[in-house]
């Protein structure tokens, strides 16, 4: 996994999230070797294993990203946040096979979750499937989940999109890094198995668990723990790194 390193976006003021999200990520996925984190200052929180690059708040989400994406030396990158919260283990095989296939296809990067809206139509290999520019669905080529980039292109993306703030990716429904993606003639797929369970997801939105990468999308819904969705994993987690619950309260969906 020497060309793979995972990027995590986030701020000093999720650190109470910081143990559990780095805690399973130690636990569920220990062949992990490079990890950057991308953030507006030291944290003491954050260990060794994690290399810590910090950003200005004073410029946009862009150019904060690209500043920390010039650091970065893999080829590819893993792409999370603080909230991605691993509960079980990672499938490395099939991780490194995803990579094989962004290393021999011109495919930007295979998103780790399929949406409610996402088809079935196109499978360029098992279990990886092309999200189709034309049609509707082609909206959620970039969405801020986690999934493995080739660095290049997402750089190109954010350069070309310059986003002010990290709304911006998605704009509230615009998708505009999708739109970006088309334009220069990049496209994403997304990995998913028959057995993965559905989860409700939000406003009628659903979508499906990961089985190679079982993760919590996402732990905090609206600065809340999303108990809503992820009652059983959250309440785990939480029990095991010593957090109260009661400090954010939960989120049970709207």
């Amino acid at each position: 996994m020497k060309d793979l390193a995972l990027i995590t976006w986030t701020n000093t003021e999720l650190e109470d999230v910081f143990s559990a999200y780095f805690g399973n990520l130690k636990k569920y996925f220990s062949e992990l070797k490079n990890s950057y984190v991308f953030i507006n200052r030291l944290s003491e929180v954050i260990d060794d294993d994690h290399l810590q690059l910090c950003n200005d708040e004073n410029c946009t989400y862009g150019e904060r990203l690209l500043a920390c994406l010039s650091e970065v030396k893999e080829k590819y990158v893993l792409y999370m946040q603080e909230d991605f919260i691993l509960y079980d283990y990672v499938n490395v095989d099939e991780i490194l096979r995803c990579i094989d296939f962004l290393d021999k296809t011109d495919c930007s990067s295979i998103r780790m979750i399929r949406s409610s809206f996402n088809t079935l139509d196109i499978e360029r290999e098992k279990h990886i499937y092309q999200i189709d520019h034309n049609k509707p669905e082609g909206f959620l080529s970039f969405t801020q989940q986690p999934a493995i980039w080739k660095k290049e292109d997402l750089i190109n993306v954010i350069s070309n999109l310059n986003p002010r703030t990290f709304r911006d990716i998605e704009s509230g429904g615009q998708y505009l890094g999708s739109q970006v993606m088309r334009e220069l003639g990049y496209y994403s797929c997304f990995y998913f198995d028959v057995d993965s369970k559905p989860r409700n997801g939000r406003w009628g939105c659903g979508h499906y668990d990961n089985n190679i990468f079982p993760y919590i999308a996402t732990a905090l819904q609206q600065g809340k723990w999303n108990t809503g969705e992820y009652e059983e994993e959250i309440t785990s987690i939480l029990k095991e790194y010593n957090i109260d619950i009661n400090h954010r309260g939960c989120w049970e969906g709207e």
